[in-house]
């Protein structure tokens, strides 16, 4: 599986000017994803004060994804980069 990850440090929410809170399509059209990868897509939208947030709003999620968000993130900047799960079945 892999999908792209958007992180918005900026001060604004780039689906506003849509009048949409975020982008509201799942990026893998499989129902046991889709909810994660909107509650994922969410950090893609509203603006991230901190790397604290990220977080606690990913508390649960494997400790590596979680880092590794946390590493990439750029206060100021809409950081985007793919990630790449291997499949368990």
């Amino acid at each position: 599986m892999e999908f792209t990850v958007r992180l918005n440090g900026t001060t604004t929410n780039p689906f506003h000017q849509w009048e949409l809170s975020q982008n509201p399509f799942p990026q893998i059209a499989k129902y046991e994803n889709s909810s994660h990868l909107l509650y994922l897509q969410k950090l893609g939208a509203e603006p991230i004060p901190n790397v604290e947030f990220i977080r606690e709003y990913l508390k649960g999620w494997s400790e590596e994804f979680i880092r590794l968000c946390c590493d990439k993130f750029k206060k100021g900047e809409c950081v985007v980069f793919d990630v790449h799960f291997e499949s368990s079945t």
